[in-house]
């Protein structure tokens, strides 16, 4: 399969337009319909900038815009773009009169990146700018970008089609004949202030025949995208940013193609029900900033038809009342709930087992699995018939003896605990166990330790407990005094937010986690390029305060799933 490349205009304007499209504060450029009214329904990904000058505008208002803002981050700013517009002056072969500046100061609107689904093996891509605010920068950078590849050896052709010319550049063995329906080609076209390259002429022909924005045989009209849209936008309020992905889409169109030669693609093909995947029909979201209610939001929505079976019922999370424990302490860096549906799970490991392994495949390979380990135990029987399907992990501090680490706790409440501290003990006991064990108040627990670390198993609180930090896990099980998330004006205040059913639900504070980052960063271990001079950069303490805390929640929607997370504007 041959992935075609997208050309030298595409790396050229897009670098340079998402650098303008965070770098002022400009006019709007002129309205046109959104290109998705443009495109075939054919899309397999797509990312759009509804408009950069709506980008432009509510960045500086939220907390990463504060922070590229703060007085603090200057001098670092200041080297960030100066070492830009050396980048662009020292790699880019910048036509007359237009200079670094014009182009970190860009006007332009939408600005959109699609891959559509395979065609004869080869993924057309197309890139858009709606550029009406800066026609004539962007008309010269087209065409010093059009001379320097013919200088390169790329055969220049124009194909005309609905009024409109189509540069095309071809390379390789074919260029001298003017073959434009192999793989190496770049294409551009500019018209009505846009202007829209790809890799492929016939599609940036169909895009030109959509041209008038009639919805009709246009992405804007494919009811998997509309789905999404309807759950993640806003009436009246563009997002910053839109994104959409069809990968099993995309995958059956591939397979499509070779199924008729290859007969490994042809089964792969008529697998991919069975397997339940095709009941999962696309998965889109947005960004925003700066709401008024929110300070950063992401949302996502996913489309799947029901009923789900095989691999998609593997990720099933019905809706409940979610609420963190009392014995969950204030003081952890992030809390995260979910309710798992584990008996349609297993059925759906069934179905995929059965798929592979004949009738009974996942029976019979869980009962020899039971026989292989002492005492014995079932992940059927013993395990998931025993737990409710809500899950919870914890991330916090370690010791303050312990060096800087993830301190994580996975817990899994229980039907009957009971059962399970039995578990427990007998994997202490048995002859020639290798667990450790000791004992935190009245509770035992189980301990295995490796090469770099230790795993650490009880039952308490009605919960399977698994951690590889004692600190962490201790406080778990004491939970006594101190602080609890559930009792916190910070949990009341996110809270206040999420709908009280959901499948799933988090809070992160993600500070001490981004401070490790940070400090890694700053010591120069991450690699960045030469000029960027990261000692400019405060010390984590003093900045910290621009990193707010987030929610997450998810639920069932009646087409899929929609999930949501957000942060708070500041207080102060």
């Amino acid at each position: 399969m041959k992935f075609q490349h997208v050309s030298r205009v595409v790396a050229f304007l897009s670098t340079l337009i998402f650098v303008s499209a965070i770098g002022s504060s400009l006019a709007n450029a002129d309205e046109a319909p959104a290109f998705s009214r443009r495109l075939p329904d054919s899309v397999a990904a797509h990312v759009a900038i509804p408009d950069a000058q709506v980008l432009r505008e509510r960045l500086p208002n939220c907390s990463w815009g504060r922070l590229l803002n703060d007085p603090l981050v200057a001098d670092f700013r200041a080297n960030l773009v100066g070492e830009i517009r050396a980048s662009i002056d020292a790699s880019i072969r910048l036509p007359d009169g237009v200079s670094a500046e014009d182009l970190l100061n860009l006007n332009v609107g939408e600005i959109t990146l699609t891959v559509l689904k395979p065609i004869d093996g080869n993924l057309p891509v197309v890139f858009s700018v709606n550029a009406a605010g800066a026609a004539d920068t962007i008309s010269k950078l087209v065409s010093e970008s059009v001379n320097a590849s013919e200088s390169q050896g790329w055969a220049k052709f124009v194909v005309e089609h609905a009024g409109t010319s189509i540069t095309v550049l071809a390379g390789g063995t074919d260029a001298a004949a003017g073959d434009t329906s192999t793989g190496n080609v770049r294409a551009v076209f500019q018209r009505d202030g846009f202007v829209v390259v790809g890799n492929s002429v016939e599609t940036l022909k169909q895009v030109l025949d959509r041209w008038s924005g009639s919805v009709q045989g246009a992405f804007a009209a494919n009811s998997t995208l509309n789905q999404i849209q309807q759950v993640t936008m806003k009436p009246g309020r563009e997002p910053a940013l839109f994104w959409y992905l069809d990968p099993v889409g995309a995958a059956v169109s591939l397979l499509s193609q070779g199924a008729a030669s290859n007969p490994t693609a042809s089964m792969a093909l008529s697998r991919l029900p069975k397997l339940g995947l095709t009941s999962f029909r696309g998965v889109g979201g947005t960004i925003d900033f700066a709401t008024g209610v929110h300070d950063t939001v992401t949302r996502i929505a996913g489309v799947v038809k029901q009923p789900v079976s095989a691999a998609m019922a593997l990720v099933q999370f019905p809706p409940a009342k979610l609420t963190p424990p009392e014995w969950v302490p204030n003081d952890v860096d992030s809390f995260m709930m979910l309710n798992w549906d584990a008996q349609t799970a297993y059925s759906g490991a069934e179905e995929m087992a059965d798929e592979f392994l004949g009738p009974g495949g996942l029976v019979n390979a869980l009962q020899v699995l039971s026989t292989k380990t002492d005492p014995p135990i079932h992940l059927k029987n013993d395990i998931l018939d025993g737990i409710t399907g809500e899950v919870m992990i914890l991330q916090g501090k370690t010791g303050a003896s312990v060096a800087r680490k993830n301190a994580t706790l996975l817990a899994v409440n229980l039907k009957d605990p009971k059962k399970f501290e039995g578990i427990v003990r007998q994997l202490i006991d048995q002859p020639g166990s290798k667990a450790g064990s000791r004992t935190v108040g009245t509770t035992t627990v189980a301990v295995f330790d490796g090469k770099k670390s230790s795993t650490h198993l009880a039952v308490a609180h009605g919960t399977l407990l698994v951690s590889n930090d004692t600190f962490l896990l201790d406080n778990v099980i004491n939970a006594v005094g101190g602080d609890r998330l559930i009792e916190s004006a910070h949990y009341r205040q996110l809270s206040a937010s999420i709908p009280a059913t959901r499948s799933l639900f988090a809070i992160q504070r993600p500070v001490n986690q981004l401070e490790v980052a940070y400090g890694i960063l700053k010591q120069g271990s991450a690699a960045v390029p030469a000029g960027i001079d990261l000692k400019l950069l405060p010390t984590f303490d003093r900045i910290q305060h621009h990193f707010l805390s987030t929610a997450t929640w998810a639920a069932p929607t009646a087409d899929g799933f929609q999930y949501v997370s957000f942060s708070l504007p500041p207080t102060r």
